[in-house]
């Protein structure tokens, strides 16, 4: 972003000394610093506003970054608890989610990112509390596309194991690709 600061428009030379020098040089020389402040004041706030910080959350708004190098990242973790009802799993929670299920379930992934050009996953970590658990899944608006050893519904046996599955879809939720990573232990 280049600056609208006008630097050049001040008379430097101004006032000269051991002269009686005109006021009007004086105002003009105090408008334009005024200006020059006003145009900084609001390319600050547009820096504060439109620019990523180190102290807060940044939302890119689907813009893309091009040419980083990632090092040392992290995948948001999601704990969804313990489930006993169907329920809505929010994609936008993290990107790797838990949750221990309690009974018999549906599970239907929401809230798929409208970006364009985008690939977008969530990796599901499931065990259950109890006796065995069956979690049938459903996407919001779209279609669940699974590989041949993705049961359907999952069945899940084990209380500490995790089963650990993916999702995906490069079409903003219309189709959802499934696997089944494996049973963990």
């Amino acid at each position: 972003m280049a600056s609208n600061i006008n630097s050049t428009s001040i008379d430097a030379t101004y006032p000269v000394a051991g002269q009686d020098n005109n006021s009007q040089g004086f105002r003009d020389n105090f408008n334009i610093i005024k200006s020059n402040f006003a145009t900084a004041k609001t390319e600050i706030e547009t820096l504060q506003t439109d620019t990523a910080k180190k102290n807060t959350n940044n939302n890119f708004a689907g813009n893309e970054i091009n040419g980083a190098l990632f090092r040392n990242n992290y995948i948001k973790q999601y704990s969804n608890g313990t489930k006993d009802t169907d329920f809505s799993l929010s994609v936008t929670a993290g990107n790797f989610q838990t949750v221990t299920i309690g009974a018999d379930v549906t599970i239907t992934l929401d809230d798929w990112s409208q970006q364009n050009n985008a690939l977008e996953s969530v990796v599901v970590s499931l065990v259950r509390s109890g006796g065995a658990r069956s979690v049938t899944w459903a996407t919001n608006g779209g279609t669940i596309k699974k590989t041949s050893d993705f049961d359907s519904p999952v069945t899940l046996t084990s209380t500490v194991d995790p089963l650990i599955v993916e999702f995906f879809t490069y079409d903003k939720g219309s189709t959802v690709f499934a696997r089944k990573i494996g049973q963990f232990s």
